[in-house]
């Protein structure tokens, strides 16, 4: 199942438009940047919260107990790019 989001780059950060919702999203340069690396890694397919978790952790060495990114992994949930 293929996400219903569309995604572009706006300057070094990115916007991320919801088809079914009509909701569009604003990612910082770091949200995009992970945004990217999550879906590229998944295929565009929602991914398994703990996968990228492990993902963030590892090969972007990103802390996902801070807040800020707590809300970003929040919002990806909630958006199904993680499950």
């Amino acid at each position: 199942m293929t996400l219903p989001l569309v995604y572009r780059q706006l300057g070094n950060g990115g916007v991320l438009f919801n088809e079914r919702t009509w909701k569009t999203h604003i990612l910082t340069p770091a949200a995009a940047i992970i945004y990217e690396a999550l879906t590229e890694q998944s295929e565009d397919v929602p991914m398994p919260a703990e996968q990228a978790i492990t993902f963030l952790q590892k090969e972007l060495e990103v802390d996902p107990t801070s807040p800020e990114i707590k809300q970003l992994l929040a919002m990806l949930r909630q958006l199904r790019v993680i499950v």
